[in-house]
């Protein structure tokens, strides 16, 4: 295997223009392979697979194309464009990521197991740790910055814990009866959201299952510790990124009306489909201020949160996309009451990139309407709510649905 980082050492500049440009495919795999005057079918895929299976078997794109054939193909993966080249009667595959500066050859003992070696460099070196940092920047479908991916779902967790309680639904009253038996809760709920992604086939649906478990200190409840398991399944296109992570963070009253609440959570993030694997870690430190005004409250929530990939290693694999990104997320909420026990919500939510590695989908805004039982910081009863937000981004616009129960 012999690999160079100068590309034009190997090739002349005709056959490395941008292969994003030359395809015709609004998904993030797609593969086309020309022999001589024949241009190739475009193949488009939501999965890596897509592109895999292409790459080892040309014929699926022309079929002209033989082993003796001269072959020059655009394809991307991961939203990343890369080149492939074979000259006429040779078995020595040529390879560049024009966007990464990155370029190679392999030569085995044929044309298929030239093939097998650019796989396995895909699989086990660093490229991929680069493909995820440079899709992260440059596509609203990355399953670690766009709508849905990790990072803005740990940030839009980490700030609901602190943000939602300080409603009209949390009131600070309570009844003797309220404060009998035991404080703590156990809270579970499902999340659904859709999110259309200009320009992309690759539509994205995320389901959450956000478990959590809260102890509230016996003689100031506002004092609260809160354990975290958010489950998340991402269907991007045909895809499946799976999140699984764990949280901690604790609320205390600075005053009767401010709260602050700092935080610690960890992710782990893996797709086989989509070509991803990553650890997030994470520390937030949130504020809340609640306002009353007569039978309503207005709270105002602040938070920022510092977020960095980390690596993850498994025999020969070890990826790290080196994401390193600092989130501003501020939001105010109106609550009034909704009659028969229940209180009505509404709120405006704006999160932005401020510092680290900018991505593509750099801010969001999220407007939302919940419904719920009434609910106090001292209370030992169960509660439920129920919304739904519009969320709109760079590239992007969707709506979720959840529903909450604490008992």
């Amino acid at each position: 295997m012999k690999q160079r980082l100068v590309v034009t050492a190997l090739v002349g500049s005709a056959w490395l223009a941008p292969a994003h440009a030359q395809l015709n495919c609004n998904k993030s795999y797609g593969f086309r392979a020309d022999v001589g005057s024949t241009v190739g079918q475009t193949l488009c895929s939501s999965t890596v697979m897509g592109f895999i299976d292409a790459a080892q078997n040309m014929s699926l794109s022309n079929p002209g194309y033989t082993d003796n054939s001269a072959a020059v193909v655009a394809a991307r993966i991961s939203d990343v464009s890369i080149n492939l080249r074979y000259n006429a009667n040779t078995t020595t595959l040529f390879y560049s990521f024009p966007e990464l500066g990155m370029s190679g050859s392999f030569t085995g003992s044929n044309r298929d197991q030239s093939e097998e070696m650019l796989v396995d460099y895909l699989k086990k070196t660093d490229i991929i740790g680069r493909i995820m940092n440079y899709q992260a920047k440059h596509s609203p479908t990355s399953p670690l910055t766009g709508q849905g991916g990790a990072i803005l779902t740990m940030a839009g967790t980490d700030f609901s814990q602190s943000f939602e309680p300080a409603s009209q639904i949390a009131t600070p009253g309570s009844t003797a009866e309220d404060r009998t038996g035991n404080n703590n809760l156990i809270g579970a709920g499902l999340s659904y959201g859709s999110y259309n992604i200009n320009g992309s086939g690759d539509r994205i649906k995320p389901i959450s299952l956000p478990l959590s478990y809260t102890i509230r200190n016996d003689i100031d409840p506002r004092r609260q510790l809160v354990f975290s398991m958010p489950l998340s399944v991402v269907k991007i296109g045909d895809g499946d990124v799976y999140q699984v992570g764990m949280g901690l963070s604790y609320r205390f009253p600075v005053s009767d009306r401010w709260t602050l609440g700092p935080g610690v959570r960890y992710t782990v993030v893996g797709s086989k489909d989509r070509a991803t694997v990553s650890t997030i870690m994470s520390a937030n430190l949130m504020s809340t201020y609640v306002i009353p005004a007569g039978s309503y409250t207005v709270a105002i929530g602040n938070m920022v949160g510092l977020y960095r990939s980390g690596k993850i290693s498994s025999g020969d694999y070890s990826f790290d996309p080196d994401i390193s990104a600092t989130l501003l997320r501020n939001g105010l909420m109106l609550s009034m009451p909704a009659g028969a026990g229940m209180a009505a919500e509404v709120s405006l939510i704006d999160t932005r990139y401020a510092g680290g590695d900018k991505p593509y989908v750099r801010d969001t805004q999220e407007l939302g309407f919940t419904l719920g039982t009434n609910r106090s910081a001292r209370s030992a009863r169960s509660f439920v709510r129920g919304g739904v937000s519009y969320v709109h981004g760079k590239d992007s616009k969707g709506f979720t649905v959840n529903l909450g129960y604490w008992f």
